[in-house]
């Protein structure tokens, strides 16, 4: 019989369908069945290393923060093979259960999933800022969304996840400047100011934006996305394109794929984002590994 562990975000308010499925999944694995809820930021990174090896499953119930952060505890834990990763959607976006494919969620295709111990091997992104490296499911964002990222985490306690959104990206809208910034990787090179520079595992981010159309997160290879001297306004007319999975059309927009990049600035420290969690830096690499954890496919 298969371990299981199911980990959530304390902090979130649980569902009625989240808490019938945690009450089938006791019923079903009874002993072989543990839940763990975190209690303080970043506590899920530690309680998945831990258990990195002692557990078949993992059930991930939340967003892409909670996601995250789980990804980044097994990865950190060096165990070669990982517990496969079943994710529960439960967040504000949950952008990666879009970029997957997935459909609505379901209690019965789940359970099921789970009996045929079906899986996906998925890539899985790696960004080093500086010395701080940080692993993602779907998309690392250096630039406009590591600002917008910031000015969330500041709002959030004042105003909840919903309307603070909006507001930081208000915010970030009149107050960011384009840094300069050069990036270089095997196939491009760039000199000049940035928007943002996304590394795609998945291809949505943002709750709902085509960051990257097209980019797949079972096909060994990272998607680039650069913004260079894009102006906001010229992004807020292309939203909806975006938004509908077209690529932007603009002289300073770059699609590309690349399994590497390098970005550095002049020392000016940048804002960037894993899957909405907040990093900053002045020297970023971005790379893949391919096919290095499991998910339940339902």
């Amino acid at each position: 019989m298969s371990k299981l562990l199911c980990l959530l975000n304390g902090s979130k308010k649980k569902s009625a369908v989240i808490l019938e499925l945690i009450e089938l999944c006791q019923s079903t694995w009874q002993r072989d069945f543990t839940i763990l809820e975190s209690t303080v930021e970043k506590e899920l990174i530690l309680i998945a290393k831990e258990h990195a090896s002692k557990v078949d499953i993992v059930i991930a119930i939340g967003g892409d923060g909670t996601l995250n952060e789980i990804i980044n505890g097994l990865i950190a834990s060096g165990v070669e093979k990982l517990p496969t990763v079943a994710i529960i959607p439960n967040g504000t976006g949950n952008d990666f259960y879009q970029s997957a494919g997935f459909n609505s969620f379901n209690i019965n295709r789940f359970m099921t999933a789970i009996s045929q111990n079906k899986t996906i091997s998925c890539d899985v992104g790696r960004i080093q800022a500086d010395e701080e490296i940080r692993y993602f499911m779907n998309v690392a964002d250096i630039g406009f969304g590591g600002a917008v990222v910031l000015s969330l985490n500041q709002f959030r306690k004042q105003f909840g996840p919903g309307f603070s959104y909006g507001l930081a990206i208000l915010k970030t809208f009149f107050s960011y400047e384009r840094p300069k910034v050069q990036i270089s990787s095997d196939s491009f090179e760039y000199r000049g100011e940035l928007l943002l520079a996304a590394g795609c595992n998945g291809a949505i981010f943002g709750n709902g934006l085509h960051i990257h159309p097209g980019a797949t997160i079972h096909d060994g290879k990272l998607n680039m996305t650069i913004l260079g001297k894009v102006s906001l306004f010229d992004y807020l007319r292309n939203v909806l394109k975006v938004k509908r999975g077209k690529r932007i059309k603009h002289p300073e927009a770059h699609y590309f794929e690349s399994n590497h990049l390098r970005l550095k600035t002049d020392g000016t420290i940048l804002h960037a984002e894993t899957d909405g969690e907040y990093l900053s830096g002045s020297c970023f690499e971005i790379s893949i590994l391919p096919k290095r954890i499991n998910i339940l496919p339902y």
